[in-house]
């Protein structure tokens, strides 16, 4: 496969919009954690999408890393790309909680909202509510898609110690770092290990360390389909028969991990074997990440003043009216962002040999 010449922002922007739609059969149908198809796939689309999030990403920063060949650098670029976005989004979410608040004027940027703007922007930890907003009297989730993004800059930093840490040479990662991230991996998953930790530590600490399990496994393999990529065959038939294996693994009750090698592969396939003709969306502006953190709060506003029972068309509304905010993000901020963060490093690179 030539790692150049690839779809992956028409891929991006279809898991941004499968967690869309999952989070409109949540919304519509006041139930949370299944949808339409997830009896059928044993999870939901959503929970394939955000392991395939990751997946790409691993698949796509790692490279990154060895050509920037700073765990600096390579953190200041992850930054520059995630930080602007999301700032803009809560600054406009809290703009708009502001007209909604029961809150007196000057009670409304304390308490939830302080925290939502305070360890969002900070990435320690997702929050959700804004002081003073409800939902039909009930405490409103405003953006339920932020959870990932802590976990996200955690295996940036996995990857950028590494770095710093002269561990994140190829070599060394084919021979110990993922092996012994595939090994940490099923250790985990056996019933015991996790039963000792929850009497050791607590449901919170498993809860923690199940969920870093979960993306790190998906993070490291997109990392391993890079450092291998040229030895992983494609087709179309191949990804057939990785559905039905994974659907049979799931009924046997084992289907995390092989769920991931499936939407792995699947990404690979749609990213890959449909650039052999046309390279689509190489050209196209990446609105992805602005589609993903704008589409539950859009989701929420539209539901509060047309509750639809119907999750396909909450979906569709949903999704044209988050691609303009998406739209602003990329054009208005994230690109400008990384456009004038080339710059710089180009201005650096280029001082020593004028002086």
């Amino acid at each position: 496969m030539n790692a150049d010449a690839n779809n992956f922002i028409a891929v991006r922007l279809l898991l941004a919009t499968s967690v869309i739609y999952t989070h409109c059969y949540f919304m519509s149908h006041g139930v949370r954690g299944v949808d339409d198809l997830s009896g059928f796939l044993g999870a939901t689309i959503s929970t394939y999408a955000v392991d395939g999030f990751f997946f790409l990403s691993g698949f796509l920063v790692y490279p990154s890393l060895l050509r920037l060949g700073s765990a600096v650098r390579f953190a200041t670029a992850r930054f520059v790309r995630l930080w602007p976005g999301l700032a803009l989004c809560i600054l406009l979410t809290v703009l708009a909680g502001g007209f909604f608040t029961t809150a007196p004027a000057g009670a409304y940027l304390g308490g939830d909202t302080a925290r939502f703007i305070l360890t969002n922007l900070t990435f320690t930890a997702a929050s959700y509510q804004l002081t003073g907003v409800d939902c039909g009297g009930e405490t409103c989730v405003l953006n339920g898609s932020l959870w990932t993004l802590p976990w996200e800059v955690r295996c940036y930093a996995v990857l950028a110690i590494l770095g710093a840490l002269g561990l994140a040479r190829p070599a060394i990662m084919k021979w110990l770092v993922l092996p012994l991230s595939l090994v940490g991996v099923l250790v985990w998953d056996v019933p015991v290990v996790q039963e000792t930790a929850r009497g050791l530590v607590g449901d919170g600490a498993v809860y923690l360390i199940g969920t870093f399990d979960r993306l790190w496994a998906a993070f490291a393999l997109g990392v391993a389909a890079y450092l291998y990529h040229d030895r992983i065959p494609l087709s179309w038939w191949g990804l057939g028969a990785l559905f039905v294996l994974n659907l049979a693994v799931d009924r046997l009750g084992l289907g995390l991990h092989m769920r991931q090698i499936l939407i792995g592969y699947a990404v690979l396939c749609c990213g890959f074997l449909t650039a052999q003709r046309r390279v689509v969306s190489a050209g196209w502006p990446d609105y992805s990440y602005g589609m993903y953190i704008y589409g539950y709060p859009v989701m929420v506003a539209l539901y509060a003043v047309w509750p639809t029972r119907s999750h396909l068309l909450l979906t569709l509304v949903t999704m044209a009216a988050t691609v303009p905010l998406a739209a602003l993000s990329w054009h208005m901020v994230e690109r400008p962002a990384l456009d004038a963060h080339r710059r710089h490093r180009r201005a650096r690179a280029l001082t020593p040999q004028q002086t």
